[in-house]
């Protein structure tokens, strides 16, 4: 790419005539008549877009057009050369004038792999290099005054545009202040589309999983979702799932690559990578699928149904959970309530008042055997609501508690001797417990001690199950808890 001043474009405008007026079929035509493959199989070959990524186009640019949509797909299934066709039919094909097309991601470097591969398209076909102008930091199109440039995810840096067509590359590793800042700034315009093409977040604590919840559950005319993704609870040397994840497998992705990957990644990885799973933390507690596969939504807990609950208090930072489980052969957990810091709520403190009433009210619906409460911060509640006849018990979560109790938790899962109620926020806690290993033994912790990926949720559940369990063998060795406040 030269430096200095840009030749001046002399060149008739780009011959669209004989595209369809609109619609899909006007985008897969001029993807397919104007655009070379940079790399990779059919290198320098027109870009024959396949049936998949035609269906995609079709959900994209066919009335009614959407104005948000999220593609979640493995690695290596050709997601930034789909994009770089998108963003260039967005500079050129569009019938935009003064088109702004945004590649946006992490950070410079990542953003300009879309971009890179556009520009590669352009100097492909001298039909395109005539009439676009190709800088350093944009593709400039004189004719229609029209802009393809690359940003880093950063919401200063995105303030003052207005896009026609938005893509976000790799959505999993950009903050949720940059998807607003792109969602606000594109409804300036009649058909303006913001699309994040992404693989899945490393957690759930993302704007990416807020989407990917967003359209599992909803019908919304006004987004655009679509999932590759592999079974749930499939093994992970499935083949069978592999081409379910993996529209391009034996295509342009080879199947041996995978086989190769199999066997020298962490299966974590490979999940997210490769099959397009939510697979939680690095070390997850729990195996993929199985806290799913306990959901029993029909379970109610009755008045009057024996039960443990399990607290988990904090003061103003994590969050304060009530969890609570049946004293059954096999116990059924639910979340009783949350008390969470709002976002950006400086100051907020843990509303204690409102949390013994919770309690209390726990105490008046069903028949509570055990109140497991870790003191720490919370021995004076605990205190007043032993003084009320509530049956209080001291859990404190040291290792010697909490190892037996989490391993009691994690066999009742594995092998379903247990039920959940499908709680969301209770599953993504579980999602992000990782679990610690040293020479106390294992149980449940945070990634790493400034993660803001909250597990309280999970640990309440632990405390609660561990005491409901409990419950069912009172001639077990193991020592009850008593109450010492």
């Amino acid at each position: 790419m030269r430096a200095g001043p840009k030749r001046e474009i002399t060149a008739s405008p780009l011959n669209l005539g004989k595209l369809p007026d609109a619609g899909a079929g006007r985008v897969i035509a001029f993807i397919e008549s104007f655009l070379l493959l940079p790399k990779g199989k059919g290198a320098k070959q027109p870009f024959q877009l396949r049936v998949w990524q035609q269906r995609i186009v079709r959900r994209l640019f066919d009335e009614p057009r959407p104005r948000h949509g999220l593609i979640s797909i493995p690695r290596g299934n050709g997601k930034s050369t789909l994009a770089a066709a998108l963003g260039l039919y967005g500079l050129l094909g569009d019938g935009v004038e003064g088109a702004q097309v945004l590649t946006v991601a992490s950070d410079e470097r990542q953003a300009r792999i879309v971009f890179n591969t556009a520009r590669r398209m352009v100097e492909l076909n001298p039909e395109l290099a005539e009439q676009v102008q190709i800088f350093q930091d944009r593709l400039y199109v004189p004719v229609s005054d029209s802009t393809l440039a690359p940003l880093p995810a950063e919401p200063g840096a995105l303030q003052g545009f207005d896009p026609s067509l938005c893509i976000v590359d790799e959505l999993h590793v950009v903050g949720e202040a940059v998807w607003e800042a792109m969602s606000l700034a594109s409804g300036k315009r009649d058909r303006s589309l913001v699309l994040a093409i992404s693989t899945p977040a490393a957690d759930s604590e993302s704007v990416m999983w807020k989407l990917v919840e967003h359209g599992r559950e909803r019908s919304d005319p006004s987004f655009y979702f679509r999932e590759f993704t592999a079974p749930v609870g499939c093994d992970v040397g499935d083949e069978e799932a592999w081409e379910q994840a993996n529209p391009a497998l034996d295509d342009f992705l080879h199947r041996d690559a995978l086989r190769a990957t199999l066997h020298t990644a962490r299966e974590s990885s490979f999940r997210r990578f490769r099959l397009g799973q939510w697979a939680g933390a690095e070390d997850a507690w729990l195996p993929d699928g199985a806290w799913d596969a306990c959901a029993d939504r029909s379970v109610r807990l009755e008045d009057g149904t024996e039960v443990c609950l399990g607290f988990d208090g904090s003061y103003n930072g994590d969050v304060t959970a009530l969890v609570v489980a049946s004293v059954a052969d096999v116990p059924h957990i639910d979340v009783v309530q949350v008390w969470e810091r709002p976002e950006r709520a400086h100051g907020w403190e843990v509303p204690i008042i409102e949390v013994e009433d919770v309690i209390r009210d726990a105490c008046r619906r069903w028949n509570v055997r055990e109140i497991a409460c870790d003191p720490f911060r919370w021995g004076r509640s605990m205190q007043v609501l032993e003084a009320e006849g509530l049956p209080v018990v001291e859990f404190p979560q040291s290792a010697a508690r909490m190892t037996p109790a989490t391993q009691r938790l994690f066999e009742a899962v594995t092998t379903k001797g247990m039920t959940h109620s499908g709680d969301v926020l209770l599953a993504r806690h579980v999602a992000n417990a990782t679990l610690k290993v040293d020479s106390r033994g294992q149980r449940l912790a945070k990634e790493h001690k400034t993660s803001t990926r909250r597990i309280d949720c999970a640990v309440a559940a632990v405390m609660a199950f561990d005491r409901a369990s409990q419950q069912q063998r009172p001639d077990d060795d193991y020592d009850l808890l008593q109450s010492v406040w």
